[in-house]
């Protein structure tokens, strides 16, 4: 009898720490996944504080806006689907993206600049993202893009050939005639 009651002590004995290793491993296992998730919450953590223009981070996000801005200096503050297109079309062909992530990305800084007043405001902030960003080719490249939206849907304005001159003079390059 003492055997058998020797043997069901062992096998408690066993399950409780079979038990206690589980939940450390179980433990480890979160502390692992907590830890992955802190550059996510610190990406998080950094936006959750900004809003409008702020949250606009790459060059490429900057130069949408930028097109975006001259778009809406024609139509009252609109930008019409005819210069969407050619915005989506100058960031296919400029920046490598496909067609639908292009659409994707003009709409996303359409909501982020869509209650600013003066498109013109865009200019300071985007050319000061962009100057640490693109070199003196692709600000050349971005200033004939900008030209290219200009006039999808009539001749450019002297507020668009302002913008495009004041963008040029800011990133150095001065090509505006």
């Amino acid at each position: 009898m003492h055997i058998v009651i020797t043997v069901l002590i062992a096998v408690a004995g066993i399950l409780f720490w079979l038990g206690r290793a589980a939940s450390g491993a179980r433990e480890i296992a979160d502390t692992a996944q907590e830890i992955s998730n802190i550059p996510r919450k610190v990406r998080y953590r950094k936006k959750a504080g900004k809003r409008g223009l702020s949250l606009i981070e790459n060059p490429v996000e900057a130069a949408t806006v930028l097109m975006i801005s001259i778009a809406r200096m024609e139509n009252v503050g609109r930008v019409s689907d005819e210069q969407a297109g050619g915005i989506a079309t100058q960031l296919a062909a400029h920046m490598q993206m496909e067609r639908a992530d292009a659409e994707d990305m003009i709409l996303q800084m359409r909501s982020l600049t869509q209650r600013l007043k003066q498109p013109d405001s865009t200019l300071y902030p985007m050319v000061d993202l962009l100057k640490n960003n693109i070199d003196r080719q692709d600000a050349q490249e971005l200033s004939a893009m900008l030209q290219d939206i200009a006039v999808i849907d009539s001749p450019i304005n002297s507020d668009q050939i302002n913008f495009i001159r004041r963008f040029e003079e800011r990133m150095g390059i001065g090509t505006w005639a």
